[in-house]
């Protein structure tokens, strides 16, 4: 499946996320030499270029939703058919387990393209808040910084984080809510590899942030010392990416 998703990130996207990235991280200096008008102009155009790319690198992985989808349908229907046929006796015990495989890898399929389209979603809003960077509002809990705008909450936190304080993330959920933190993407994964970014120390999580669910997280987040970016809002005709970020912001590699 990664040779088809891996076909449809174009290049058009590839030279997009480095320009976005080259106006926001790398201009430094260079901007100080610049008037703000020339840097609105930049940061618009990396705007545009990045999202106008990302759409097409969404819809290239939707359009194979359907082809995962008849081939679900189609391991089922043959793993259905080798039971019938064991049952009387015509076909081997291994052949039933071969086929009820081929349903749990059609599955997968399925599975990590629809989680790669969220995932996508979710590195296009952050990526755009990098661009719409919010001012300060507040000052929080130790030495960190809050911030927030309509769209975005900041936090960056009080101290060190690494990805394996998650566990205790996850425990609190749990014996909050009842039921396992909905992470959607763990670490480093295939998207971010594909889209060049740095997840390895940041978890994503599929909560709304102005849900109770997400008001409680980010309590305990701020109370904690945890750094974080919540996603109020999702991009119009782009992403469906609101969500809680869970660490440092993720850069361009």
């Amino acid at each position: 499946m990664d040779e088809h998703l891996g076909k449809g990130m174009s290049q058009t996207l590839r030279i997009a996320i480095s320009a976005i990235f080259t106006v926001i991280c790398g201009a430094g200096g260079a901007w100080a030499n610049v008037d703000q008008s020339r840097q609105t102009s930049q940061v618009a155009r990396a705007k545009a270029d990045f999202e106008s790319a990302a759409r097409k690198n969404k819809a290239s992985v939707e359009a194979l939703i359907p082809h995962y989808d008849a081939e679900l349908k189609s391991a089922k229907e043959a793993a259905e058919k080798r039971k019938e046929l064991f049952a009387q006796g015509l076909v081997s015990k291994s052949e039933v387990d071969a086929a009820e495989q081929a349903v749990k890898d059609a599955q997968a399929h399925l599975d990590q393209a629809r989680s790669q389209i969220i995932e996508s979603d979710q590195l296009i809003a952050e990526a755009r808040a990098e661009l719409t960077k919010p001012p300060a509002s507040s000052a929080a809990n130790g030495t960190g910084r809050y911030r927030t705008s309509a769209a975005v909450m900041r936090y960056g936190g009080a101290g060190g984080w690494t990805i394996n304080q998650a566990s205790l993330v996850k425990d609190f959920f749990a014996s909050k809510f009842s039921r396992q933190l909905p992470v959607s993407a763990f670490g480093q994964s295939v998207t971010h590899n594909r889209l060049g970014f740095d997840h390895r120390n940041s978890v994503d999580v599929a909560v709304h942030p102005d849900s109770a669910e997400g008001k409680a997280l980010i309590e305990y987040l701020r109370d904690n010392g945890i750094p974080f970016l919540a996603f109020r809002s999702a991009i119009p005709g782009v992403a469906t990416g609101a969500h809680i970020h869970i660490g440092y912001p993720s850069h361009r590699t």
